[in-house]
């Protein structure tokens, strides 16, 4: 069945509140239980304008969550704190920026950085103390690049 994107968008909202959904898959499974016919494409769409996110709820599950305002703000203060603290170095290559930490704290960063929901920022790849942020593309590698750099 086809429905309006409002009643679509507010009935994932209720879904990931129900339930316990991690994945695009999840959600897609769940929409074709309520018999509603939907894309991959739609639903990354509903995911990014609903501000949902994949992160540990009280319980330490792992699952998708709407990301209010002010957690957005409050993930945005510990990514510079730890900015400040532990990053080293950060350079632009293309659409990508290698960040170097601290020893050990690779994963550390990677995490606070996906979960601040950069403007710019698609996903990051972290190893012992090197981080890849992918971007969408050079001028937000480099907006991104210089507001960690501003930071440091």
């Amino acid at each position: 069945m086809s429905i309006k994107k409002a009643e679509r968008q507010a009935l994932i909202l209720d879904l990931i509140r129900q339930q316990v959904i991690d994945s695009q898959e999840g959600l897609m499974r769940a929409l074709h239980a309520a018999q509603i016919d939907v894309t991959q494409a739609t639903v990354s769409r509903d995911i990014k304008e609903l501000r949902i996110v994949r992160q540990a709820d009280s319980s330490g599950q792992v699952r998708y969550q709407v990301l209010e305002q002010g957690k957005v703000k409050q993930n945005q203060d510990q990514v510079q704190v730890a900015v400040q603290q532990l990053v080293k170095s950060v350079q632009v290559v293309a659409f990508m920026i290698v960040i170097k930490t601290t020893s050990g704290n690779g994963n550390r960063v990677a995490a606070l950085l996906d979960e601040a929901n950069l403007p710019g920022l698609v996903g990051t790849l972290a190893g012992h103390d090197t981080i890849y942020v992918t971007s969408l593309n050079e001028t937000a590698a480099t907006t991104l690049a210089a507001q960690l750099n501003a930071w440091r």
